[in-house]
This record gives structure tokens, C-alpha cells and sequence, in this order.
């Protein structure tokens, strides 16, 4: 059973090596020292259920329209997150609102994480998709194992992204610093939501 635990762990390590506003965000929170393996936990329950859904072939078919009204809403959600990044970076002074940019708050961690990972449409083309489709050759008791290596890959990644998000925790009252990475995301939730709309028929 080596095989399909090996080809489920690094299909879904080298999918989640990509540079993305989940994994950003949950960098951003490591050097915040906020909540960072509470949202580690949830992006590695949300792989395991989406990869659970896509290896047993319990995929939607919706038409296309549905699809764009998906991609727009996700779209404009990005963009409200990303513009709220910017904000603010332009909208608190460096020093007078420091308590205000440092406070820590569990639920909008949380519901920004859940926005991240849910919202965005390669979540699902990476983990029901790709992952689903390439456990087609292997049997029922062999794709329990594809899911152990492909929910392990993912136990690794974001647990090491949490902690090497830690080791930079030093920072985490350099104001200056964070407002570069928002700044950064801000970028790439801009980026992404851009690609979600020309992927729309509507554009």
C-alpha cells in the first residue's frame, strides 16, 4: 500500500507549495503569534474533507452559469479583502494605532481563513479535481491510503508553515514589516481575483 500513500502524499504537498493568500495569511498570523495552529487545523480538515469528497467521485455537475456567478462572488470578495489589506496600510499611523493594527480577534482570523480557502476556486481544482481524479487507479481500500498520504502532505505543510511562521514571531512588533505582507497579499488576493473573472464567461 506504499504506492498509493506515496503518490497521494506528494501530489498534495506539491500543490500546496504554491504561493497563495491561504498560505500567506496563515504565515501573516505565525509572526503575529495569533491563533496560527487554530488555522492550521482548519486548512488541514478542509483538505481532508474536500480530497475525501473528490477521491469518492462526489463532484457536482452544475452548468456554467452557475460556475460564473461563483466566480464572481468569490472575486469580489477577494477584492473587498484585498482593499481592506490596503487600507489598512494607508489608514493607521505607524505608531498612534499600533494597539489597534496588533489587536488579536479568534472569529475574524477564522472567518478571513475560511473566506481564503473557501472562496477560492484552485482549493477545489486542486483538491476535487486533481487530487479526485488521479485516485482512479487504485481500489476502494487503496484510496483510504491515497487519502492518509494525501491528508499527511498536508498535515507537513501547513504545520510547517505555522511553524517556520513562528521563528519570525520576533518581528511581530514591527509594524513596519506587517504592513509589507499585507501589503503583499493585498497584491495577490488582487491577482487571484483578476484571474477568477477572466476565467468567468462573463469577461
Amino acid at each position: 500500500m506504499l504506492s498509493p500513500i506515496l503518490t497521494g502524499f506528494m501530489l498534495c504537498f506539491s500543490l500546496n507549495c504554491v504561493v497563495g493568500a491561504q498560505n500567506t495569511y496563515l504565515f501573516r498570523q505565525g509572526m503575529r503569534n495569533e491563533y496560527v495552529y487554530t488555522l492550521a487545523i482548519f486548512c488541514i480538515l478542509s483538505d481532508l474533507l474536500l480530497i475525501t469528497i473528490g477521491v469518492y467521485g462526489m463532484s457536482l455537475i452544475v452548468n456554467q452559469f452557475y460556475i460564473d456567478v461563483f466566480l464572481l462572488l468569490s472575486a469580489a470578495c477577494l477584492f473587498v479583502y484585498g482593499f481592506i489589506r490596503i487600507k489598512n496600510i494607508v489608514g493607521l499611523s505607524y505608531n498612534l494605532n499600533e494597539k489597534v493594527y496588533m489587536q488579536k480577534n479568534l472569529r475574524k482570523s477564522m472567518l478571513t481563513m475560511i473566506a481564503f480557502t473557501l472562496l477560492n476556486p484552485h482549493v477545489y481544482l486542486d483538491t476535487i479535481i486533481l487530487i479526485g481524479s488521479a485516485s482512479l487507479q487504485y481500489n476502494d481500500n487503496e484510496k483510504l491510503y491515497y487519502i492518509l498520504g494525501a491528508t499527511f502532505a498536508s498535515v507537513i505543510f501547513f504545520y510547517g508553515v505555522a511553524a517556520i511562521s513562528k521563528l519570525f514571531s520576533s518581528f511581530s512588533k514591527n509594524i513596519i514589516l506587517l504592513k509589507i505582507i499585507d501589503f503583499i497579499m493585498g497584491i495577490i488576493l488582487f491577482i487571484i481575483a483578476i484571474m477568477m473573472l477572466k476565467a468567468s464567461s462573463f469577461i
